[in-house]
């Protein structure tokens, strides 16, 4: 199952206690996190996090972030087995579709959330 997501693109120092200060915010607002991926360039940090209120999620993180940006995404849950990712990356290539980004998690249940970013998320969102 598919649908359109909103996420939450954070822009911030790269500091040591930096994630869980962000993640802090978002805990006290009272909003769980799907999924999220983190990584540094250079002196500043990136966070790409689909909230289950991402309105809510972005405010929250203002006061500790330099930016917070909203963007649209495709939001896939799909069984957490082998062969589910390559199903979906064929399925989007088969229309022509190109994935420029794709972010996972999963933990040992039954299913996983797959996150993508793709050259046409509205189609994207309809073919899986």
């Amino acid at each position: 199952m598919a649908e359109l997501h909103k996420e939450c693109s954070i822009t911030t120092a790269d500091k040591v206690g930096k994630l869980a200060e962000v993640t802090d915010k978002v805990k006290a607002a009272g909003v769980n996190i799907v999924a999220l991926c983190a990584w540094t360039e250079g002196s500043t940090g990136k966070l790409l996090m689909v909230a289950e209120d991402p309105d809510k999620a972005c405010q929250a993180v203002q006061p500790v972030v330099d930016k917070c940006e909203m963007r649209e995404v495709v939001c896939v849950k799909a069984a957490n087995q082998p062969g589910a990712l390559e199903e979906i990356a064929r399925k989007l290539a088969d229309e022509g579709i190109g994935i420029e980004l794709c972010y996972a998690t999963a933990a040992g249940g039954d299913q996983a959330a797959i996150i993508l970013h793709t050259t046409d998320n509205a189609k994207a969102a309809q073919v899986v």
